[in-house]
């Protein structure tokens, strides 16, 4: 070296030899200057002034050199030329002026604050390199010869630079922005888990979701033991509201960043249940995990922290199953795969209970952990508690599990779509009453499956092992109380179950199967009247929701196609024969057209809600022209619906100190519902102005007992409704004008017809109130019928005045001179006899209307019957047992007097009406 250097000159040398980009002359500076260049203050000047573009592999070999230090002098020429022109002064002063970059980062490490200064040099340039150029795999080819001496470099080269590789250049190369050391060096756990995992979408490959758990995730939380990671977890941990899962203390780094991974595992799959199952599949939990071949996984953890890992990975698992709301059969598939995954990875393949289409096995376990559950362990923030019975796999989870979804998969062939998690609320915590409803909801879909064939034997046999996911039946299954296995109905009695499948196969219309299954004497489930109210319970359901009441059409034909099967079987059931008469009834009146209400449509249900169903025959005859003269039809409609448990609630007597009629017997009832449906009938021929059709029914179906006929010992049925139809047609006048006016032989017809009702009235009357109205108006027909008889009587004797005044008749057939002297005689006479009559005062109230003692009589006998209805009885009662004593001739009742008297009231007040003479 011709040239002298000063350490100055040295110093200065180094720095431009580095800012050349090439440091090979420096292994030979340091030899000749020792003394100036220490190792310490050689990698400063390389940091410092070494372009960070340089290639690594350049230099790497120089700094292996440098670390070992000048062993002897090096025979290498230097290049002085850039200081030697330098006075010692200038070059002192240039020194001095050097700002020379520490080995150690203002934040950095505390483990690579207390490395060498090699380590502090490597980890503090590769940081320069990722800011200054983002050539990421330069700062790898830096790391590569160094990370095996040092564990440091191995810890930071795994989980800070390795994830940003694969990151950057390797998975998502495409990217627009590279992620740096900075900023992923600025993440705790969570947060870096939550971006690395996120980065994948739904239209990219499900694989993508394995490969960042084994290519980042894992070497991302390799490097958990790190200073700074732990402070930033710690503060992450400070800043939330509670701990991980609801931990008191903070857990360890790395198993706390696996438990942000299963948490986001859980999360995702509810948005994305695919690719978390194809994770599942693929990915083996924390133990799978790439570290680039710079370490091994295995060595990391001990076994008891491994496999606590594993468990936790295994409880994600199960939770995903829970977590998720979707019911699907895509998603079920995947539960099961994740299931089974979950089983094998942690050795419970013998807690899995696998089925086939045509075999389901009895699921046993103990049933203690999971009945301990709360509804609040099914919720999402508990299912990855540690403590969870229901996620935590065990043997009694992973067996509760299974038997679980193959309840799914069985409800989903069934067509009734469940959630995980709603059908553990329902075996785990529902009530018997929210398990009947659940199971009845089932029921119902199974029967609007669309298959027309429905293998009905093997859903019965289903339907069972829902019940308490046995294959046969329990000892104890016929015992008050619930089944001692979990199933999914295991509240609900077996033979509710049995129930409510008889009535899904009479709605899928196997009357037939039924017939056989439920009534074979050897294997019946069923008792005989848990089988009739079942099949009552189905013919009404079928009923109700018949939109036509023709029984060959929808709701009725199913409801009397069921009533045809069973009732062969119950020859003596009272209820199947109300069913037989009450569709009946319905059938019939479906030929008529009804329409209730607000315009609503007839429907076989109106009958049974109906307050008083034979008010819809009111209607019938409001809405059908002339269905008056259906009267027989309507009739057996009513009888029909007497029979059928469903008559009028009209009473049948006015007094309520009866007590013969306080409970009607069937037949009465009936007599009241026909008396009722004829007064209808009736009144609706007089509002059509047919009298005749209405004059008709009354004398062939309203007439009157015998009034002579001895008393009989069984009370009759009250009748206060047939008077009023009797008594409104006897007061019919026609509304509509006729053109000509009919005859007078016809109107005085009329009215002798109506006068013969009203007299009716008089001996049907249950009570002598209307007497006196009905005996008015018989009065007023009496005093027209006379008028009637008088113009009659007037236009006779015009007639035969004006054929005497003829004074010949052609043909001459006149009448002869003696002829004529005979009538002219008759004439006179009957002239002297009407001015006697005339002059004698009040001749005219002797003369009492024709039929007037025949009122009076009926009216009187009328009040006899219902004011006394008992006197007959008593008279003949006291001359049958005991004859009156010689003493006792003479006497009369009390009663006997009142009712004298009485009697005699009445007559006196009915001649009033009528104009009779009172007796002097």
């Amino acid at each position: 070296m011709a040239f002298e250097l000063s350490d100055a000159h040295a110093i200065l040398l180094a720095t431009n030899i580095c800012a050349g980009g090439s440091v090979t002359d420096l292994p030979a500076l340091q030899a000749q200057y020792p003394h100036c260049f220490p190792f310490e203050r050689l990698l400063r000047i390389i940091l410092t002034f070494l372009p960070e573009s340089t290639e690594p592999s350049s230099y790497t070999s120089v700094l292996q050199e440098l670390e070992k230090g000048p062993t002897s002098p090096i025979d290498q020429p230097v290049d002085t030329s850039a200081v030697q022109d330098l006075t010692e002064s200038v070059a002192r002063k240039r020194v001095r002026k050097l700002n020379l970059r520490p080995l150690q980062r203002h934040d950095e490490e505390a483990e690579v604050a207390s490395a060498d200064p090699l380590t502090q040099f490597l980890i503090h340039r590769a940081y320069l390199i990722d800011s200054e150029t983002a050539l990421q795999p330069l700062v790898l080819e830096l790391l590569l010869p160094f990370y095996e001496r040092s564990s440091v470099i191995r810890t930071w080269l795994i989980s800070s630079l390795l994830p940003l590789l694969r990151l950057n250049y390797e998975l998502y190369a495409n990217r627009e922005e590279n992620i740096s050391f900075e900023v992923l060096e600025s993440m705790d756990d969570q947060t870096a888990i939550n971006m690395l995992l996120s980065l994948i979408s739904d239209e990219e490959n499900n694989m993508d979701l394995v490969n960042n758990l084994k290519g980042l995730i894992g070497p991302w939380l390799y490097g958990g033991s790190r200073s700074k990671r732990r402070r930033l977890n710690e503060v992450a941990q400070q800043n939330s509201v509670s701990f991980i899962q609801g931990s008191e203390k903070p857990q360890p780094t790395e198993l706390a960043g696996w438990e942000h991974v299963n948490e986001w595992l859980v999360s995702r799959s509810l948005v994305d249940h695919e690719s978390v199952v194809n994770a599942f599949k693929h990915w083996d939990g924390p133990s799978d995990v790439d570290l680039g071949g710079y370490d091994d996984p295995a060595k990391r953890l001990a076994d008891d922290k491994a496999r606590e890992l594993q468990v936790r990975y295994g409880q994600s698992g199960l939770a995903v199953v829970y977590a998720h709301a979707d019911s699907s059969p895509a998603v079920l598939d995947g539960s099961f795969e994740v299931l089974n995954r979950v089983a094998k990875l942690l050795g419970l393949e013998d807690s899995l209970y696998l089925s086939t289409d045509s075999e389901l096995h009895s699921v046993h376990y103990d049933t203690e952990p999971v009945s301990s559950t709360s509804r609040a362990s099914l919720l999402q923030n508990s299912l990855l508690r540690p403590t969870n019975p229901l996620t935590k796999p065990s043997p009694s989870s992973v067996s509760f599990l299974s038997a679980l979804l193959i309840s799914l998969r069985i409800l989903t062939e069934l067509g009734h779509l469940v959630p995980c998690r709603v059908a553990a609320n329902i075996c785990l915590h529902s009530s018997q009453e929210m398990q009947l409803a659940e199971l009845k909801s089932v029921v119902e879909s199974t029967v609007k499956q669309p298959r027309p064939s429905q293998d009905w034997p093997m859903v019965r046999q289903r339907l069972l092992w829902l019940r308490d996911w046995q294959s046969e039946e329990p000892e104890s299954a016929w015992d008050e109380g619930s089944s001692p296995y979990h199933g999914l109905f295991w509240r609900v009695p077996r033979e509710i179950v049995e129930t409510e499948i008889l009535k899904a196969m009479l709605a899928a219309k196997e009357y037939q199967l039924a017939v056989d299954l439920y009534k074979n004497p050897q294997t019946a489930p069923l008792h005989p009247s848990q089988v009739e109210a079942a099949v009552q319970e189905a013919i009404f359901t079928a009923y109700d929701n018949a939109s036509n009441g023709n029984r060959t059409r929808g709701g009725m034909k199913r409801a009397y196609d069921i009533l045809q099967s069973f009732q062969p079987h119950f020859p003596e059931s009272l209820s199947f024969k109300q069913i037989r008469a009450l569709i009946a009834a319905t059938h019939a009146l479906s030929y008529y057209s009804l329409t209730l209400q607000h315009g609503v449509p007839f429907q076989p249900v109106s009958i049974r809600v109906h307050h008083d169903p034979l008010l819809l025959i009111e209607k019938v005859l409001e809405q059908n022209a002339r269905s008056y003269t259906k009267l027989d039809d309507l009739l057996s409609i009513g009888r029909n619906l007497v029979a059928a448990g469903v008559p009028a609630k009209a009473a049948t007597h006015d007094t309520d100190d009866d007590e013969a009629f306080d409970n009607p017997s069937e037949e009465q009832v009936s007599l009241t519902s026909e008396r009722r449906i004829t007064s209808l009938a009736i009144n609706s021929a007089l509002s059509s102005n047919d009298f005749g059709t209405a004059y008709s029914y009354i004398q062939t179906r309203l007439s009157p007992p015998s009034l002579l006929s001895p008393p009989s010992s069984t009370p009759t049925t009250p009748d206060d409704i047939s008077w009023r139809a009797v008594y409104s047609a006897g007061r019919y006048r026609s509304t509509t004008p006729v053109n000509p006016p009919p005859a007078l032989t016809t109107q005085i017809t009329h009215l002798s017809q109506r006068m013969e009702l009203l007299s009716l009235a008089l001996v049907l009357t249950p009570s002598p109130d209307p007497l006196p109205e009905i005996l008015g108006a018989w009065r007023r027909c009496d005093e027209e019928l006379s008028s009637l008889r008088a113009r009659e009587q007037q236009e006779e004797d015009l007639w035969d005045r004006k054929g005497d005044t003829l004074s010949s008749v052609p043909g001459g057939f006149g009448p002869s001179d003696s002829e004529r002297d005979a009538f002219d005689t008759e004439q006179q006479r009957a002239a002297r006899r009407a001015r006697a009559r005339a002059a004698l005062p009040n001749s005219h109230r002797h003369e009492a209307p024709m039929g007037l003692f025949e009122v009076a009589r009926g009216a009187a006998m009328a009040l006899h019957k219902n004011a006394f209805p008992l006197r007959g009885k008593e008279e003949v009662a006291i001359s049958d047992e005991r004859p009156l004593s010689p003493d006792s001739e003479g006497r009369v009742r009390k009663r006997d007097m009142v009712s004298n008297m009485v009697t005699g009231g009445l007559v006196s007040s009915i001649g009033w009406v009528i104009g009779a003479p009172a007796n002097k």
